[in-house]
């Protein structure tokens, strides 16, 4: 008895610790998504572009304009000078440093001065709960925070993707030119071609580099980030319906949480890892731990797979293991261990599934014993800036407890194909 009221009073402080402040500001709803990779890579810039009375006072800004003419130049002579060289074609859509600086300022001041854009950030923006990291902070350093964040993840598209610097992961996220062959130089300079065309016409600052950012994302066949969405009206809509009606406290979990594992060889769709860790899950939820099976896992081993790990993992569970569709969420796009944790908290939070109430991850006995140790812990704050979860306990060989974080919901550009 007293163990376990031990345990309850750890579990109570682990809750209590939650950002509440945060999750009073974030709405517990799937964000809505008009184009779903741009988006969920750079929702500021959504924001800014859909608000008429912002992009007025934006286009108007004689700093911004300022900015955005400089830049033009920039492009216009690299066109004539940089014979089709692609980095060198592409260098004046990188933001610098001190451009990105410039851009804060003036953001800064447009958000003291223009009422349109104050309450587009106190409203959209910080319910969103994408830049959830800066929910303490001021409307004006939210905004500046939330655009720097966006600007570096434009320059690493830029940089990964049109001039063939390598990604964090390079065997699965690299890009997918010869970036010195003729042909993709010609469809670097077509592409910087339009864009400086298109720049004669009122613009927002950022629009040249993000255009160019998403091009490249579509010609390098990366959307692995934008597909199944809205996954609320596609792969989770059976789930969704049945989430309003569980009585939480008939069962020990929230979720039970499955991180995938893909297949070396591409005509395999499920690997035998996958395999075992879903047969784990559904054992757990027929024996009534959990009212849900979360499957995390997107097109990812190898590289440029036809399969995600989450759908075929899905198969799986309704047609072996007779798991029914209405208990099975799944999330088609996390690429890491990282990222499997992330995104089972972002789910968890944006479908109004109790935060407080713990979550089971299972997996084979080596993932199981990595999740729980530190270095994984610091592998999370190098590449993602917090720790996804709060472990409360392991429960077996091939399971943990944990506690989902609202700072999983901090979109992070500089892993576009899962940002």
């Amino acid at each position: 008895m007293q163990v376990a009221s031990l345990s309850r009073l750890l579990l109570a402080a682990v809750v209590f610790a939650l950002p509440h402040h945060a999750i009073a500001q974030a709405a517990m709803k799937p964000l809505p998504l008009h184009a779903a990779l741009q988006d969920k890579d750079f929702l500021l810039l959504s924001l800014l572009q859909a608000n008429p009375e912002v992009r007025d006072t934006l286009v108007a800004d004689t700093a911004l304009k300022q900015v955005s003419a400089e830049r033009q130049q920039f492009l216009t002579m690299s066109l004539r000078t940089c014979k089709g060289t692609a980095s060198c074609t592409l260098k004046p859509l990188v933001w610098t440093e001190e451009e990105i600086r410039a851009v804060s300022f003036a953001l800064a001041r447009a958000y003291k001065n223009d009422p349109s854009l104050r309450k587009l950030v106190d409203g959209d923006l910080r319910s969103s709960g994408a830049y959830v990291l800066y929910q303490k902070e001021s409307g004006e350093d939210l905004l500046v925070n939330a655009w720097e964040v966006c600007a570096r993840g434009l320059n690493n598209i830029i940089a990964v993707y049109g001039q063939g610097a390598a990604p964090r992961y390079p065997q699965i996220d690299s890009i997918s030119f010869d970036v010195n062959s003729a042909d993709f130089q010609q469809r670097i300079a077509s592409l910087t071609s339009r864009i400086s065309d298109e720049a004669s016409t009122p613009e927002l600052f950022f629009e040249p580099s993000l255009t160019a950012a998403l091009q490249l994302l579509a010609l390098n066949r990366r959307d692995e980030a934008g597909r199944m969405e809205p996954m609320e009206s596609s792969v989770n809509q059976a789930a969704l319906r049945s989430i309003p009606t569980i009585r939480w406290s008939s069962y020990a979990y929230s979720v039970i949480v499955v991180p995938g594992a893909g297949p070396a060889d591409p005509n395999i769709a499920l690997s035998d890892a996958g395999r075992r860790r879903t047969a784990l899950a559904a054992e757990e939820y027929h024996a009534g731990k959990a009212p849900f099976v979360l499957l995390s896992g997107g097109y990812v081993h190898p590289s440029q797979t036809q399969f995600a790990e989450a759908i075929e993992m899905k198969k799986a569970l309704l047609h072996d293991y007779h798991v029914p569709e209405e208990a099975i969420l799944v999330d088609p796009h996390a690429r890491h261990t990282t990222t499997n944790m992330r995104n089972a908290a972002r789910e968890i939070y944006r479908y109004n599934i109790p935060m407080s109430k713990p979550a089971l991850v299972v997996s084979d006995p080596a993932q199981i014993t990595y999740i729980e140790g530190q270095p994984f812990a610091d592998r999370c704050m190098k590449e993602l800036g917090y720790v996804p979860y709060q472990l409360v306990k392991r429960a077996s060989d091939t399971s943990l407890v944990f506690l989902p974080m609202v700072d999983s919901l901090q979109q992070d550009p500089l892993d576009p194909l899962d940002p």
